[in-house]
């Protein structure tokens, strides 16, 4: 199995005394009046075809082949497939911003401007993570711009809104470091992770009842304006979907090929809870294996069902098998089972 690594999509490779507003009052609006008037055609450049990509391909394909051919560090396929993938999902920009850091036959200058161009058309589109990079921009003074601590902490405040765990911890840090024990504490509640019960406790005894009363009903604001953790699961699951499909693309492509995108997806989608659900099921080639599995059977036998074949099963349990060593004995399996 090609070993191209999944990683969260947290926009990682960037990371290198205020009031308290009751709500936050920027808009949409508001902070995109301060990015460029950028378009999709002016921002995203043409680009070839290649041997794992061609703009006829699923865009969440393209997306999720892109995405690991970045993380395996071929950063000029990568370049092809997520300029395809870009206009139906705006978090390739974020990727396409890192590999404008890397293009060494452009000037420093040229570079700043496509990394940031890329960033702020995906931000002023709603999207965390660029909104997020923007944060990070304002906050250093990156990509050519100057540094602005007030400007990067509307940005951060808008990824923070839109779910982004990331944003919602260094926004609640940010409002701590600032004395601002009422924002401080609602968005550590947001955040609403155990180990975070230690930090609420801490903001709580430096605040008087008149500011837990209002950092109170700040936290109720948000609720109702933040972005679910169940919503950004249902997001992560939804981007999987075309992960485990580009996994399978590159390494076994026959088993979705006369597939629909719906067909696909939907049989994606069902596999991936299925596996997932699974007591021995523990890492991401083993949920692959199972898609493979199921669809290489099913398209012998329709409606077969693997889970109830103990050989099959016991290569799925077995986690010393490489990818391809347990796909080419179960393929025997199957072809010898299923007609």
């Amino acid at each position: 199995m090609r070993h191209f690594h999944c990683l969260p999509v947290v926009f990682s490779a960037l990371i290198l005394g205020c009031a308290s507003t009751p709500e936050q009052h920027d808009t949409t609006a508001d902070l995109n009046a301060t990015l460029p008037n950028l378009t999709l055609n002016a921002v995203l450049p043409s680009a070839q075809a290649n041997s794992y990509c061609t703009p006829q391909m699923d865009s969440d394909i393209l997306y999720g082949v892109g995405m690991q051919l970045f993380n395996a560090n071929d950063t000029a396929n990568a370049r092809s497939c997520l300029i395809f993938a870009a206009p139906e999902h705006n978090r390739a920009f974020c990727y396409l911003s890192l590999i404008a850091d890397r293009d060494q036959e452009k000037t420093q200058a040229e570079r700043d401007q496509e990394s940031f161009n890329y960033i702020a058309y995906a931000a002023s589109q709603n999207d965390w993570c660029a909104e997020y990079g923007m944060w990070r921009i304002y906050q250093i003074g990156s990509k050519g711009v100057e540094r602005d601590p007030e400007l990067a902490k509307r940005w951060l405040e808008r990824s923070a809104l839109h779910g982004y765990g990331e944003s919602q911890s260094a926004l609640a840090y940010r409002y701590e470091a600032d004395e601002d024990f009422v924002a401080g504490l609602a968005w550590t509640r947001i955040l609403g992770e155990d180990d975070d019960l230690e930090q609420q406790e801490r903001l709580r005894q430096q605040m008087d009842a008149k500011q837990l009363a209002a950092s109170d009903k700040l936290y109720e604001s948000l609720k109702k304006r933040v972005t679910s953790k169940e919503a950004m699961y249902a997001e992560a699951r939804e981007e999987d979907i075309g992960r485990y499909s580009a996994t399978i693309h590159l390494n076994d492509p026959e088993v979705l090929q006369g597939m629909e995108t719906e067909q696909r997806r939907d049989f994606i989608r069902q596999a991936m809870f299925t596996a997932l659900d699974l007591p021995y099921v523990e890492t991401r080639e083993q949920v692959t294996l199972y898609m493979v599995l199921s669809r290489r059977a099913q398209m012998l036998e329709p409606g077969a069902d693997i889970l109830q074949n103990p050989q099959l099963v016991a290569l799925l349990q077995n986690t010393e098998l490489s990818f391809e060593q347990a796909n080419a004995d179960a393929r025997r399996i199957i072809e010898d089972t299923y007609r």
